[in-house]
C-alpha cells in the first residue's frame, strides 16, 4: 500500500509541475459564474455549521488532499484567518503558496496525517478522499485530527453516479478504486470511530455538474450567466434526493 501511495505522489508531482501552473488559475478567478460553481458546495456545508456554531470563522482549518489550495482560498475569502492546506505533492503546495502566501501549507499523506489528535478545529476535504487508496482510512484520520467538526464533499454512491462516473482511477502507474459515499456509510464510519462522542451528523445530497452548467450558462451574455446557473440548479433542486454529490458534516 505504501508503494501505491508513493506512485500516486510521483504522478501528482508531474500533474502539479511548475510548467502546469496556469492550468489551475481558475482557483483564483473572480469570474462570478466560476466562483459560484466552485464555491456552492462548501457554502452549503458552512451553512450547516453556522446553524449551531456562531463563531466558526475563529476556528483553525485544515484542508486535507488540498491540491493547489482552491478550498484554502475559499476559506480565506470567507473570513477564516487560520487556514492550512495539506497535500502529498510538494509541487501542489508551492502553487498554493504562490496563490496566497498567507495560507499555511504542510506535506501530509491523507491516509496518515502526521499531526496530533484534535490539532485543528475543522478538517475539510473536497473531491479528495476518492483519490486515496483507502478513503475510509483517510476519513477516520480526519475524525482524529478534528477538534470540533469535519466536512466531507465527495461523489454520492448512487446508481446514476456509478453509471456515469469512473469506477477505477489511474494516476501514473497507481490504480485505485473510486469510493463513493452515502448517508449510511458516512454514519457508520463516524459511529465506529467516535462511538457516541459526537453531537450531530448531517448529510446533504444534491446535483453538481459544474462543467455542464458552465458550458450552458457560458453561452449567454456575461451579465446573465450567474443567474442562469442558479436557475439551472434551481430546476434540479426538487430532484436532489437522487443527486450525484455528497456533502457530509460531522459536529463533535
Amino acid at each position: 500500500m505504501l508503494e501505491q501511495v508513493k506512485q500516486q505522489q510521483n504522478a501528482y508531482e508531474g500533474i502539479y509541475a511548475p510548467e502546469q501552473r496556469s492550468e489551475f488559475d481558475f482557483h483564483i478567478t473572480t469570474d462570478p459564474l466560476t466562483r459560484y460553481l466552485r464555491d456552492r458546495r462548501l457554502l452549503k456545508a458552512l451553512a450547516v455549521l453556522e446553524q449551531s456554531n456562531a463563531n466558526i470563522r475563529e476556528w483553525s482549518v485544515l484542508l486535507t488532499c488540498g491540491g493547489v489550495g482552491g478550498e484554502g482560498l475559499f476559506f480565506k475569502k470567507n473570513g477564516f484567518n487560520n487556514v492550512t492546506v495539506s497535500d502529498i505533492s510538494e509541487n501542489s503546495l508551492k502553487i498554493c503558496n504562490e496563490f496566497d502566501p498567507t495560507i499555511s501549507t504542510i506535506m501530509l499523506n491523507g491516509e496518515s496525517l502526521d499531526v496530533p489528535d484534535a490539532s485543528y478545529d475543522l478538517v475539510v476535504v473536497q473531491d479528495g478522499l476518492h483519490h486515496l487508496p483507502r478513503p475510509v482510512t483517510g476519513f477516520t484520520e480526519m475524525l482524529r485530527v478534528a477538534k470540533k467538526a469535519v466536512i466531507v464533499i465527495e461523489p454520492y454512491d448512487s446508481l446514476i453516479g456509478n453509471l456515469m462516473g469512473t469506477e477505477w482511477e489511474e494516476q501514473g502507474t497507481a490504480i485505485n478504486y473510486v469510493y463513493r459515499w452515502d448517508k449510511n456509510s458516512f454514519t457508520q464510519a463516524v459511529k465506529s470511530y467516535l462511538l457516541k462522542n459526537y453531537k450531530q451528523i448531517k448529510v446533504l445530497r444534491l446535483w453538481d455538474h459544474g462543467l455542464v452548467v458552465s458550458k450552458l450558462a457560458g453561452k449567454l451574455p456575461k451579465g446573465v450567466q450567474l443567474s442562469a446557473a442558479k436557475i439551472i440548479y434551481g430546476l434540479f433542486a426538487p430532484f436532489n434526493m437522487a443527486g450525484n454529490m455528497f456533502v457530509g458534516v460531522l459536529i463533535k
